[in-house]
């Protein structure tokens, strides 16, 4: 029976590890050595449980969470171990006390790698979040984060910009050039944003061919020379990528910024900074 036992737990594609009352490690089987990099006999009897653990006190927390259960038992429950190489690994964990006469003498561990699962989800969570186009944040997640931002900067007083961009005759990018070379005026907008804005800054493709840069713990100076400098920088690209082409209208950005007011919700912010743009738009025709 404890040869079967064994060969089960050999076979287990899981990782399966199993200590002491005192947390020293007892089982490791040849899933536990492939998924964390150790072999068996350097752990058992010479690691503890906790030491295999990414946070410290993630070992007492378990084993408070298995004595406060009426069967002494938990399931899915989601932490991080640490491999040999110090590589931290997302895992589900399954756990019982081993009781004996009514006494406690160990635990056993099931752990299900979570790795590809937490990695799907991140590319399925970035592909909800990013204009598929430019690359760039999309509305959505700029309608997202924009009111736990301005929470954010009522709660600690702290200065917050939010600019508005819309591109000056990009339509006749499509009708001159076609809308392949309209995409890429796009795409070439956004590397402008990307590249000229500060890593605690966020930009976004609000829709068509207008954008949003929220500027986070800003002031208005601050906010004024970003957007003189993303416009400085989108022209003289512009001329030295674009005017070469055949027929290529010149094309520019016009720029809306607005401070955040204390008392003003997401959508009057927003008003403003649009308003702003169309009037820069209205006095560039002139």
């Amino acid at each position: 029976m404890v040869t079967d036992l064994k060969e089960l737990v050999s076979l287990s594609p899981d990782p399966i590890i199993a200590v002491s009352r005192s947390g020293a490690i007892v089982l490791f089987n040849e899933a536990a050595e492939r998924l964390l990099g150790y072999r068996g006999d350097e752990v058992i009897g010479r690691m503890t449980i906790t030491q295999l653990y990414a946070a410290a006190d993630q070992a007492r927390h378990i084993k408070k969470r298995l004595y406060s259960s009426p069967d002494r038992h938990m399931q899915g429950y989601e932490t991080q171990l640490l491999s040999k190489a110090g590589r931290t690994i997302d895992i589900r964990l399954s756990a019982k006390l081993l009781m004996r006469d009514g006494e406690e003498f160990g635990s056993i561990g099931f752990f299900h790698d979570l790795t590809e699962t937490k990695q799907l989800e991140f590319e399925l969570k970035q592909m909800s979040i990013t204009d598929s186009l430019t690359g760039l944040h999309n509305q959505r997640h700029f309608l997202a984060v924009l009111e736990p931002e301005l929470e954010r900067a009522k709660r600690h007083l702290r200065p917050l910009n939010l600019i508005c961009i819309d591109l000056d005759n990009f339509k006749q990018v499509n009708d001159l050039l076609g809308h392949l070379e309209g995409d890429n005026a796009l795409r070439f907008t956004a590397r402008i944003l990307s590249e000229g804005i500060r890593k605690s800054d966020m930009a976004f493709r609000y829709g068509g061919d207008e954008f949003m840069v929220l500027l986070i713990e800003t002031r208005s100076e601050e906010a004024e020379i970003i957007g003189s400098r993303l416009k400085e920088a989108f022209d003289k690209r512009w001329a030295a990528e674009w005017n070469r082409k055949p027929g290529c209208p010149m094309v520019g950005l016009s720029i809306g910024i607005a401070e955040f007011d204390q008392h003003e919700s997401a959508q009057g912010l927003m008003r403003r900074a649009d308003a702003r743009m169309y009037a820069t738009k209205k006095n560039s025709k002139r």
